[in-house]
């Protein structure tokens, strides 16, 4: 289960600065498409990789875009 406390949480863990916060809330407002190339997307994707929260096959790109898959499972927190 996700709740909203977790955000920051998932944040924090994941080595995030308030710089790279902000700029994942403007994408997660308002994705442009350009969220993969950003230090604070390989944070996030290392984060949910190593934390296995992320399925294999949508890391790995098969089943899924890595991207998306952290925005919408951020949205869902919020």
């Amino acid at each position: 289960m996700i709740y909203a406390g977790q955000l920051k949480e998932i944040y924090s863990e994941a080595g995030l600065g308030i710089t790279e916060i902000a700029l994942v809330q403007t994408y997660l407002e308002d994705d442009d498409g350009r969220f993969m190339d950003t230090k604070a997307y390989e944070k996030l994707n290392d984060y949910f990789c190593n934390t296995g929260e992320m399925p294999l096959l949508v890391a790995k790109g098969r089943t899924g875009e890595p991207d998306g898959w952290i925005l919408d499972y951020l949205n869902a927190c919020i």
